[in-house]
């Protein structure tokens, strides 16, 4: 039997397979194999992006091979192991000794082992993106895991819990959601994802409605899904932490009142995530990965209580060290007084961080990056500065909220197809989105200077003598 395979040029990773003869009588097959060879695509494997698959024919014979290529085209279940174990010694070596050993209890689970060890002896991971499956009363689907060894695992869905504000957790809720993986999934947890979630691995097709049941009748929401806002990620701000600027928790109840339909129906290009950081210190990693960062800052000096820091200095505390350390050198330190340049400061927390005598000052708000992310078209990119400063004023937050439906709104109008917010604004550049938002641009916004200071522009339509000086 001739089957058409679509494989990554550059490691081999089989993205898609079809029988010929399928593939010429069947239409939807026809389609998507036509997708896929003129999209962009992602190999799951080496993470390369490429906009040709390279196509083989390879002659399969009829019997146990006919039936692998039969499971790879059944939809995507989970449970047992499809077929019977096979040897593993990588897995056996990493289970020996007295120590404890995460292959040891990865054995205790459902898990199909044979695939972990056919990783370790690749060494890459024989899971790959399988997009979603709709369920009743979940608009945003539920993610599903493609299997590159269809006669080991055939895929495997897996749902993402929507945690509570600064994922706090009680112990009887997390037993409950142990319970729950362990009755109709692998009985494994991926706690925490990049995203902020608990994720519940390995959950058959047929089992899917029952599980998000039972995730309801015990509080939880599932989602985190699709081409729509995914959960946002706040740190314990007040809760825990005395650097905090402002209420990440309350910030981020407020935001799911307002936006809770945009959570569930996908109505945008591609997915956006916003994560929320209560200080400079950005323990959400915001910057980094997030469509959309709010971050706690503040706009005056920062304030010194003398007495507390003489106690700091007697009891061994190195002032002299930290004026010398700070990174705008905004610090003076005279041997008995420190003094702050209000005019040179930052707001970087350094001083803040490494002396308890300094606290941020009272004039406190919210700066908005968008752009940030880890993968896409363009790689990592670092998130910029798109209002350096918004008031907050709780408990509805309607300024900082109406800014972030224009830029969503501006987002979904004007991107395209599966194209991360960061994405968008490298292609049509900062100037223009600003614009497109509604906001001035600003020098806040400029990611580096021009590399030729003798070329600028003027006004002038494009292609006269006014528009280049």
């Amino acid at each position: 039997m001739l089957v058409v395979q679509l494989a990554c040029p550059k490691c081999g990773f089989v993205i898609e397979q079809y029988p010929a003869e399928q593939l010429e009588t069947d239409s939807q097959k026809q389609k998507r194999y036509q997708y896929l060879r003129k999209k962009q695509t992602l190999c799951p494997s080496c993470l390369t992006q490429t906009s040709k698959l390279e196509e083989r024919r390879v002659e399969a014979q009829a019997g146990a091979e006919a039936s692998v290529l039969a499971a790879a085209q059944a939809p995507a279940e989970a449970g047992a192991p499809e077929a019977d174990e096979g040897p593993t010694p990588f897995c056996d070596e990493l289970g020996r000794g007295p120590w404890p050993s995460h292959v040891r209890e990865l054995r205790r689970t459902r898990y199909h082992m044979q695939m972990y060890e056919e990783a370790l002896r690749l060494r890459q991971t024989q899971w790959g993106f399988g997009g979603y499956v709709s369920l009743p009363g979940v608009a945003a689907g539920l993610a599903v895991r493609a299997s590159a060894r269809p006669e080991i695992a055939k895929g495997a869905n897996f749902l993402r819990i929507l945690p509570p504000g600064g994922s706090f957790y009680s112990t009887e809720t997390l037993g409950k959601v142990c319970d729950i993986a362990d009755r109709y999934a692998y009985g494994l947890l991926h706690l925490h994802s990049t995203g902020g979630n608990i994720e519940i691995l390995g959950i058959p097709t047929e089992q899917l409605k029952e599980v998000v049941s039972a995730l309801n009748a015990q509080g939880l929401d599932v989602g985190s899904t699709g081409d729509a806002y995914r959960n946002t990620v706040e740190c314990v701000g007040p809760a825990r932490c005395d650097a905090t600027l402002i209420d990440t928790l309350g910030i981020r109840d407020a935001w799911y009142r307002r936006f809770l339909d945009d959570v569930q129906f996908p109505r945008f290009p591609h997915k956006l995530k916003i994560k929320i950081s209560g200080c400079p210190n950005d323990c959400t990693r915001s910057v980094q990965k997030s469509c959309i960062a709010l971050i706690g800052v503040f706009r005056d000096a920062p304030k010194i209580d003398h007495e507390r820091l003489a106690a700091w200095v007697e009891g061994g505390g190195d002032a002299a060290h930290i004026a010398r350390m700070c990174p705008p050198r905004a610090l003076d330190w005279d041997g008995r007084r420190l003094a702050i340049d209000q005019e040179a400061c930052t707001h970087c927390m350094y001083c803040i961080n490494k002396c308890p005598a300094i606290r941020p000052g009272d004039d406190r708000g919210v700066a908005v990056l968008v752009g940030g992310k880890l993968r896409g078209k363009y790689g990592p990119l670092l998130g910029r500065v798109l209002v350096p400063f918004v008031p907050l004023a709780p408990p509805e937050y309607r300024e900082l909220f109406d800014l972030l439906h224009r830029i969503d709104e501006v987002f979904d109008e004007h991107a395209r197809r599966k194209e991360r917010l960061g994405d968008f604004l490298f292609r049509i550049g900062m100037d223009q989105f600003s614009r497109l938002v509604g906001i001035e641009p600003s020098a806040h916004q400029m990611a580096e200077p021009r590399s030729n200071v003798f070329y600028h522009w003027a006004a002038g339509p494009p292609g006269s003598d006014a528009a280049e000086v």
